[in-house]
């Protein structure tokens, strides 16, 4: 399933360096991106929910998709929760809007039930992230209320998985998903491996991260401002996972039976570079590469504005022109090995032959 969505909001880049000697192998400052999440968990929620439109459309995405799986989750570990994204997604429902004609109304009726299928199923549901404001937040919340089940909070790594009780018992978990989260890991392979250990046989891991072609916008219009004022480019914007790459990823790591897609979405309606930028600070998505720039200064930035506008800019019926940016989530399912699972025949086995069929 791969469809497009406009939405009229904003996303963007850049941060502080803080390389240290002996991370050579690693991309990213860990450090660097708990501190950046933790300052977008301090916005006030009034100005935090204007930049979580993006984790939450996925989260709704991702249980479409959760609701195709007929088996029960009678426990589920949310890796990289940040707000609650996913939680809040299963616990609200959609509004029909007035004007909404027969086949939006199908939809959103449909996308409900799906939410509540797939909140049945779980029982305990345990969430985990590295910054406990961002994992606290938002636990008073209304929606927490209207999950069925046990809602457990963890404060720990995900990447070494630091927990003993949650994140180091093998077999204790029917379903692992991270939303968003885990293009900031660093040793990807490692991760997958080990969320493996974490199911129980016949378990399914669902995950999306950013796929390589996002914010091109952004990534492009600052490589070439800086080509022109500088005369060379920076790592102003972190790399990404290549959607060729997902399939043997999962399968080094002991998945089977992999179902992977991408879908794209374009926010649009940013006035400026600045409006980009501030959505992903808000987001506590800024640059953390180890070897990232720090300040930009104001004549990259503003060369970078007008490169935007002429190469991306998309004109309104008003004359103005506002600028897009392009997001590429990849989806994937794997799941761990079960005797029970259905296995392919033996080569040679078949009973047709392929040259009557066609």
């Amino acid at each position: 399933m791969v469809r497009s969505m406009l939405i009229a909001r904003r996303w963007a880049s850049s941060s502080a360096s803080s390389f240290k000697p002996g991370t050579k192998f690693n991309t990213f400052d860990r450090k660097a991106k708990l501190a950046q999440r933790t300052r977008a968990a301090s916005l006030t929620p009034e100005l935090s929910k204007k930049t979580e439109y993006l984790r939450d459309e996925v989260a709704t995405r991702t249980i479409e998709r959760l609701a195709f799986i007929t088996r029960d989750f009678t426990k589920l570990l949310d890796l990289g929760a940040h707000l609650g994204n996913l939680l809040k997604s299963l616990c609200m429902e959609s509004e029909i809007p007035a004007e909404a004609d027969a086949e939006q109304k199908a939809m959103i009726k449909e996308l409900n039930e799906d939410r509540l299928k797939v909140r049945n199923k779980i029982k305990e549901y345990v969430m985990v992230d590295s910054s406990k404001e961002m994992l606290e937040r938002d636990a008073e919340e209304p929606f927490n209320t209207l999950f069925p089940g046990k809602i457990v909070r963890v404060v720990a790594d995900e990447e070494t998985f630091n927990n003993e009780e949650y994140l180091q018992k093998e077999n204790q978990y029917d379903i692992v998903v991270s939303n968003l989260s885990m293009h900031w890991i660093n040793d990807l392979p490692s991760a997958f491996a080990k969320i493996n250990k974490l199911l129980a046989p016949d378990g399914v891991f669902v995950c999306t991260v950013f796929g390589e072609d996002t914010i091109y916008e952004l990534r492009t219009s600052l490589q070439l401002a800086e080509m022109e004022r500088r005369g060379g480019i920076s790592p102003r914007v972190s790399p990404l996972i290549k959607l060729d790459d997902v399939n043997s990823l999962l399968s080094r790591a002991g998945f089977k039976m992999l179902t992977i897609d991408s879908e794209e979405i374009v926010v649009g309606g940013f006035p400026d570079i600045v409006a980009v930028c501030e959505d992903i600070q808000g987001m506590g998505e800024l640059n953390a590469v180890l070897s990232r720039p720090g300040f930009m200064p104001r004549d990259l930035l503003l060369a970078a504005n007008e490169i935007y506008k002429t190469l991306h800019g998309e004109e309104g019926p008003d004359g103005k022109v506002t600028l897009p940016v392009t997001f590429n989530v990849i989806f994937m399912i794997g799941w761990k090995h079960s005797d029970a699972q259905p296995q392919p025949l033996e080569r040679g086995t078949g009973q047709i032959d392929l040259k009557q069929v066609l």
